[in-house]
């Protein structure tokens, strides 16, 4: 039996593309949320519970905002850079000494 070459941790697409990230995008979003929220209001039960529309709204947002915070993350490159004389002085001296004077920026992940 032969091992499959695919890898879960590596992305599918280019990520220094905007074009990778949004088909990376596209692939992790479920787009079915809105699809079932739009056929239970027909249900006699949700127009019976009018008093909890807010809290279900506010939940929904919630939900939404969990999952789109990541998408954005994914979306824009979180890749920055700095040069290391706007460093720390402790981390500039730690860098300087490893590496000397031939390192002119480093490159760190925003993330959240």
């Amino acid at each position: 039996m032969a091992l499959s070459s695919f890898d879960i941790d590596a992305p599918r697409w280019d990520q220094s593309t905007f074009m990778g990230r949004l088909k990376h995008f596209f692939n992790i979003t479920d787009f079915v949320l809105p699809i079932i929220m739009q056929r239970l209001e027909k249900y006699k039960f949700m127009q019976r519970i009018t008093f909890l529309h807010g809290p279900i709204q506010v939940m929904l947002v919630g939900g939404f905002l969990i999952f789109m915070v990541p998408a954005a993350c994914s979306l824009f490159p979180q890749r920055c850079s700095m040069a290391v004389s706007k460093l720390e002085p402790e981390l500039r001296d730690s860098i300087r000494s490893q590496y000397g004077d031939s390192i002119r920026h480093v490159y760190f992940n925003k993330g959240l």
